[in-house]
């Protein structure tokens, strides 16, 4: 007899409108006697994952999930090397197959950059899904890329509409909003990416003044990775002007209200979110006063979704803001002994991220020998390589003296270099003798580290000189 056992979660506390439920169910025999887990992203501008169902997998393999909701939305199973991508729809029940029980190998589990292999779920008892219907669209979205920049740097603009017009064709017998609104962002994504130039016109003609779609995964990646700068590349002027100033985000609302493209309160408001979070990480001298604009939007903001995608931001960047706590850690050298960041309380600390494959970290060894020899005891240099092999790292520094440099192994999970949110190698942070973040993408060897770091070190010899005399 199958035991389905589930956790179900309220995904609307609507009581004005009776949800629907989707069940989910099916047999995984490999992962019997563990707990699988069914996630959404709870906004599309930080992917915070929040887990919507969860159902343990009984002895005979057989598990189910029931979830609650009046949308249409996406959501995913983490098998850790596979994620398993479903359309939720209410009042669906969905059979589904998942793929053999497949345990991460050591080298996938040492490497930052390692990414599950991703797949739509197959339903066995419905084929006139959402999940089958974006499933055939992306195939053939696939095959049109690959035929359209065959000669990348001549699109071929006959060849172009034709492969857009074969997609469509193909999938024009769906009627259902959600894929219809995902065919339309993503379609509308290439050819932004190839023959639209004036992203400010896009933007107008198809966000403006249309229905903002939270929870359409096509619609939001469009908006947040092709066209999340546009404020600040038209508007530039006015926006950096009102950041410096510490505004606020009242004033950049009201200020960004008198310009065509931000009539729509609901939609100016998303946009500037998108546009300030794409700018906290791309300009590191405004982070500070981008968290100051969005801890004051918390008093402004009405809509739901964006709250929730403001908090998620402020409750993941927090970690690296000038002036807070650096994270500590504690890592392997390559004697195996083991170092941690508050080992070096009481001086400068230059931490870099690197990587044996990278060309800039090779070229920029040598200036970090240098920079060693020349302030042994007013700054200490970590190197954290994401690599986990000695051997590797020890090649890598061949002929190198690092007498003077602490260099450690990252952690087996990657989770140092989750935490320091590093993206690119070599990446680099200086922390005070307190343990504080003093500069956050801190300049490199070859970008007049050594400037930077003696005006703030001057500025904390003022600092601690006046507090000794109080």
């Amino acid at each position: 007899m199958r035991k389905f056992v589930s956790i179900v979660f309220i995904l609307s506390l609507s009581i004005q409108t009776q949800a629907g439920i989707c069940k989910i169910y099916g047999n995984a025999g490999t992962y019997s006697g563990e707990t699988l887990k069914l996630y959404t992203y709870s906004d599309y501008i930080t992917l915070t994952k929040k887990m919507i169902a969860e159902s343990p997998v009984d002895d005979e393999g057989y598990f189910t999930f029931l979830v609650e909701t009046d949308d249409t939305f996406q959501a995913f199973l983490d098998l850790d090397v596979f994620i398993g991508y479903i359309i939720i729809e209410p009042g669906k029940e969905f059979d589904i197959v998942l793929p053999k029980k497949t345990i991460r190998r050591h080298e996938d589990i040492i490497n930052p950059y390692f990414k599950p292999y991703e797949f739509y779920i197959r339903i066995l008892n419905n084929d006139q899904t959402v999940t089958a219907e974006i499933k055939k669209f992306d195939a053939l979205y696939k095959t049109g890329m690959e035929n359209i920049f065959k000669n990348p740097k001549h699109i071929n603009p006959g060849l172009f509409e034709t492969q857009i017009q074969i997609i469509d064709d193909s999938t024009s017998f769906s009627e259902n909003p959600f894929f219809l609104n995902y065919k339309k962002y993503k379609l509308l994504d290439l050819r932004v990416h190839t023959i639209y130039k004036n992203k400010k016109a896009v933007v107008r003609k198809n966000f403006s003044d249309e229905p903002i779609l939270y929870k359409n995964p096509a619609y939001n990646t469009l908006l947040k990775e092709g066209l999340g700068t546009v404020l600040f590349e038209v508007y530039g002027d006015t926006l950096y002007k009102l950041l410096a100033t510490n505004a606020g985000w009242n004033m950049m609302s009201r200020t960004l209200s008198n310009y065509d493209l931000c009539y729509n309160q609901e939609f100016r408001e998303y946009f500037l979110f998108i546009n300030l979070y794409n700018e906290f990480y791309k300009t590191p001298i405004y982070k500070n006063n981008i968290i100051d604009v969005l801890y004051s939007s918390k008093k402004y903001i009405k809509n739901k979704y964006l709250l929730i995608a403001v908090n998620n931001f402020l409750d993941n960047s927090l970690n690296l803001i000038t002036g807070n706590s650096s994270l500590d850690f504690r890592l392997p050298d390559n004697e195996t002994y083991m170092h941690s960041l508050s080992d070096f309380r009481g001086k400068f600390v230059y931490l870099g991220f690197f990587s044996t494959d990278s060309y800039p970290c090779k070229k920029d060894i040598l200036l970090i020998k240098a920079l060693a020899e020349k302030n042994p005891e007013l700054l200490k240099i970590i190197l954290i390589f994401k690599e986990n092999s000695s051997a590797r790292i020890k090649g890598f520094l061949k002929d190198i003296d690092t007498k003077n440099i602490t260099v450690l192994h990252s952690d087996d999970n990657g989770k140092v270099i989750e935490d320091y949110n590093v993206r690119a190698y070599p990446t680099y942070f200086l922390i005070n003798p307190k343990g504080k973040l003093a500069l956050i993408s801190a300049p490199g060897p070859a970008e007049d580290f050594e400037t930077a770091f003696f005006k703030i070190k001057q500025e904390w010899k003022i600092k601690q000189a006046r507090k000794n005399k109080n």
